[in-house]
């Protein structure tokens, strides 16, 4: 594609687009994790859900940080998507490397591919319908969460994926840290973050079916 040749046109370019690749990743998997502490507060009351909905909204917080994290979002979906092979015969030659290959970091990369496309989907759709149902409340999503609970399982777990491996990835490759203790404390926080997701997600169905 042009706009790959483009992006990758020197060596330079390719540290620079992988720093800011770096950097709006950090900041989607910080916006990630703490949306799901801020969803997480339902586990408290409704009340502590709401009161807290209503300050990001009145000190403009909300206002000002959807459209940052959509911007953020987008450029972190293009400049890591630049590698991704968009033809069926080299999607297909990946498949076959990784398969003969059996390397752990290996097939991260090619589930991040795959998590990323269908994360770009089902977050658009999410941000859409929160948008459109403006202002949060306890039991507007309780109601959502009820009627698509499957819909937000499957962002639950496709959203802690992508980013857990995304930055164990990113940890790796830059050298930061040592690969297996890094792991582990990612994994650790992922499982941490997806037992709140879930526990979330059981007393909004909970409000949402009356019960």
């Amino acid at each position: 594609m042009l706009l790959q040749k483009v992006l990758t046109r020197s060596n330079k370019t390719d540290l620079y687009l992988d720093l800011i690749e770096l950097i709006s990743g950090l900041l989607l998997v910080g916006f990630l994790w703490t949306h799901m502490l801020f969803v997480a507060t339902i586990l408290i009351s409704q009340e502590m859900f709401n009161t807290l909905a209503e300050f990001l909204d009145t000190y403009y917080l909300s206002y000002v940080g959807i459209p940052f994290i959509l911007v953020v979002a987008l450029f972190h979906f293009v400049i890591a998507g630049r590698r991704i092979p968009t033809r069926i015969q080299e999607q297909k030659i990946v498949w076959q490397h990784a398969k003969m290959l059996k390397h752990f970091d290996t097939w991260t990369w090619v589930f991040q591919a795959v998590t990323g496309m269908a994360i770009l989907v089902l977050a658009s759709i999410h941000v859409w319908v929160v948008l459109a149902d403006w202002p949060i409340h306890a039991m507007t999503s309780a109601d959502r969460m009820e009627a698509f609970w499957w819909y937000y399982l499957a962002l639950l777990i496709l959203g802690e994926y992508h980013a857990g491996f995304g930055l164990y990835r990113q940890f790796v490759k830059w050298g930061w840290f040592r690969r297996r203790p890094v792991g582990h404390v990612i994994k650790v926080i992922t499982a941490i973050i997806l037992i709140l997701g879930l526990a979330a997600m059981v007393v909004f169905v909970r409000l949402g079916g009356g019960a």
